[in-house]
């Protein structure tokens, strides 16, 4: 299989426990796929913030599926870009938050 049809699956994937698998792999990709999918699972989302690629992280905080106690914790991010998208992210999601 090749990379895009493997990143492709990533994307659509909608069983947690197969992206847990798909992380535990390891492949590159794939944690950024998960982290700014349709699909991906609020709890998959928190564990990417630990993340250590900044873009993975980056993406997370896009994503507008990531939980609210995340987003204000990524917030808080050392990275300011990180931080920037999670605020963004926190007035689409919470308008009254902001």
């Amino acid at each position: 299989m090749y990379a895009e049809e493997y990143l492709a699956l990533v994307r659509e994937c909608r069983d947690e426990e197969k992206m847990f698998q798909f992380l535990k792999e390891d492949k590159p990709g794939v944690a950024v796929e998960l982290a700014k999918s349709k699909n991906v699972s609020p709890r998959i989302l928190d564990i990417l913030t630990r993340h250590v690629a900044i873009t993975v992280r980056h993406e997370v905080a896009k994503n507008p599926l990531t939980p609210v106690e995340t987003l204000k914790r990524l917030s808080s991010d050392k990275d300011m870009l990180v931080r920037d998208y999670a605020r963004r992210t926190l007035k689409l999601v919470e308008p009254t938050l902001s």
